[in-house]
């Protein structure tokens, strides 16, 4: 338990988030035509559940009503999933500092901070880092004098096409199309690969780049074990080990996820 969890700046920026981010997820609800009893029966919690209990990816558009169980789900795991991130860019430790310090205002020009998201649906950490930059803006006294900064959110996930109109409304609903935009990704592929392309070229100009939830549903591919000196151990492969070992000095990696079990590989490749 972090020790701002309990003074005053810390629950004002958790009353800020929870404001903002329930009227977004009605105006979300309301784009989408998603319901509360279209929320209730969703399956989706055993669909990703099982997922990461195989390591594969969850096959969510070939399944359920595709269109329509992809716009149930980016509803009710708006809060959840932005909560997640955004809570933690306000922890209270140097890593977390660092990450507050790339979202800061500033006094001269605008700044722009790239933000790489994978496996982020629709935008999730797109808004997360917006509401928490916004917050980081309005409590300075002379917040009038500062210039935002600016977030720019590259979402790249396996089911890009699925995604892209349901981003298009989340941004819509947030007032911010210009600055977030989908792109495909495999994790299970080097970043070699002819389709990681824009990925490459992003990568190195990337200030943060945040892996929620998305590793241990892939984690049967990404995973290898390999013999060294006589012991088995497993490593990260395609294009995490990759990130981990091509992304620019300072980059910062974010990573969340309901199991820690790549934890261990990760760190190594790090």
């Amino acid at each position: 338990m972090h020790r701002a969890k309990y003074n005053d700046l810390d629950k004002a920026q958790r009353t800020v988030f929870g404001g903002t981010i329930a009227q977004l997820k009605a105006r979300l609800s309301d784009r989408l035509n998603v319901s509360a009893e279209d929320e209730g029966a969703s399956q989706w919690h055993k669909q990703l559940t099982r997922a990461v209990e195989l390591g594969h990816p969850a096959e969510f558009p070939a399944k359920n009503n595709g269109e329509q169980c992809i716009k149930v789900y980016a509803v009710e795991k708006l809060q959840p999933r932005c909560r997640q991130l955004h809570h933690l860019i306000f922890h209270d430790n140097s890593f977390c500092a660092k990450i507050r310090s790339k979202l800061l205002p500033s006094s001269a020009s605008s700044l722009t901070t790239n933000c790489i998201s994978l496996g982020g649906g629709p935008g999730f950490d797109h808004v997360s880092f917006c509401v928490a930059a916004k917050f980081l803006r309005d409590i300075q006294p002379n917040r009038n004098e500062l210039v935002p900064n600016r977030i720019k959110t590259q979402v790249y996930d396996l089911y890009n096409n699925d995604w892209e109109p349901v981003m298009e409304a989340l941004g819509e609903c947030f007032d911010d199309q210009e600055h977030l935009t989908m792109h495909h990704v495999d994790l299970r592929l080097d970043l070699a690969d002819e389709a990681h392309e824009q990925l490459r070229s992003s990568l190195q100009t990337a200030d943060i780049i945040c892996a929620q939830f998305v590793l241990h549903e892939n984690a049967a591919s990404i995973s290898q074990e390999v013999e060294m000196e006589g012991v088995h151990r497993k490593q990260i492969v395609g294009v995490m080990r990759d990130i981990l070992t091509m992304a620019p000095e300072g980059t910062i990696l974010i990573i969340t996820d309901s199991a820690n079990t790549l934890f261990p590989y990760l760190k190594d490749a790090a």
